[in-house]
């Protein structure tokens, strides 16, 4: 049976607490371990229904002694968000006391992990001893808010293992993962295992999410060869589609998606799977366009989810609602050649507002690295 640990945030005000958990799987001191989370954004809820799913396998394989590794489970890693109902509206992306992003702002350990690697290196490919050095970098950070607590408790879980999937879902899309550019033949093997069609990879997104905070600590034994590509952590956030798409079929499905991957990675046993990834388009998220309405109005979309884009191509028209009867169409141009992956739910838009994700091949000129995540 899993083993259940609880973590109870601090409070700023009187008589209220929020409490995170997590569930252990497999063996307590394996080599190799994974690390599993969903809904860091709260009002994103297909990965909790999956990772319900991947549970409830976890609990046969392991009953089957067939879990080679330790595989833990923070089924919510957003309690605070959870919490925020604004007229009956879930606001789960931003924290309402401070404005900051939930999945942004997780603790940087690089300039504490590279001072230490100065004064004492760690044994070649020693991941135990890189991941004491990340356990000593977190214990010296003491945050006494609840978002800063629950954030720095999520990241020291995550640090302890090989491999964090962290899960999440767009408004409206296909499966698409992100990565760390440093990860690319994993990353093509998480997306074959779990029918994904595009993989962004990157060096520096910025702003610090989850899966960067994760890779960041990695790089700097990266860096100066003290591991090799194959030891090093690996960290992706998986985009299950939209908010909409939380259905048993589609999360169980997902889940065995997860199960190929984590047992390609040796920490389940039976046959190793074969992944195809000759279908998976990796693109550089400086290709990534975010697609603007250049008026106000009504989106009426001219191209579905996955389908191929041209430059200069005509995607959407916007409906103008304040001008004479048979007034015309604003048309929506693509910016790149390449593939709609998103499209933003609400369709009444303004002048200037996102409404959808566009991916190409070539970096765009506005891209600049380390500025590529936005808010």
């Amino acid at each position: 049976m899993p083993t259940t640990t609880r973590f109870v945030l601090p409070t700023l005000t009187p008589g209220s607490t929020h409490t995170l958990i997590k569930h252990s799987f497999g063996l307590t001191n394996a080599s190799r371990s994974a690390y599993l989370q969903a809904a860091t954004h709260a009002d994103e809820h297909p990965g909790l229904l999956v990772l319900q799913h991947l549970m409830d396998a976890l609990l046969v394989l392991e009953s089957q002694g067939k879990l080679l590794g330790r595989i833990d489970v923070v089924p919510y890693a957003n309690p605070i968000g959870f919490g925020q109902q604004v007229f009956g509206q879930l606001a789960g992306r931003y924290d309402l006391a401070t404005g900051e992003n939930f999945n942004r702002n997780f603790p940087d350990l690089t300039k504490v992990l590279i001072q230490g690697l100065e004064n004492a290196p760690v044994p070649f490919n020693d991941t135990r001893a890189i991941k004491d050095r990340f356990a000593r970098a977190l214990a010296a950070i003491h945050p006494v808010d609840p978002l800063g607590a629950g954030k720095h408790w999520l990241l020291t879980q995550a640090l302890e293992h090989d491999i964090l999937l962290d899960l999440h879902c767009d408004t409206s899309s296909i499966l698409h993962i992100y990565a760390n550019l440093n990860q690319r033949e994993r990353a093509l093997n998480f997306a074959a295992a779990t029918g994904t069609r595009a993989v962004f990879l990157e060096d520096e997104a910025g702003g610090l999410p989850m899966d960067e905070a994760y890779a960041k600590a990695w790089k700097p034994f990266l860096d100066q060869q003290l591991i090799t590509p194959q030891q090093l952590g690996f960290s992706a956030t998986l985009e299950l589609r939209g908010q909409s798409d939380v259905d048993d079929e589609l999360a169980a499905e997902d889940a065995r998606g997860i199960l190929r991957f984590l047992q390609h990675e040796g920490l389940i046993e039976g046959e190793e799977p074969v992944l195809d990834a000759a279908s998976v388009m990796v693109y550089p998220l400086e290709g990534v366009c975010h697609l603007k309405s250049p008026a106000a109005g009504i989106v009426a979309w001219k191209k579905a989810l996955g389908e191929s884009v041209t430059r200069g191509e005509t995607i959407a028209e916007i409906v103008p609602l304040d001008l004479q009867p048979g007034a015309p169409r604003t048309p929506v141009i693509s910016q790149v050649t390449g593939l709609l992956v998103a499209r933003h739910h609400t369709k009444l838009t303004r002048t200037g507002q996102k409404i959808g994700m566009l991916a190409g091949q070539d970096p765009l000129p506005d891209r600049q690295s380390g500025k590529l995540m936005g808010l």
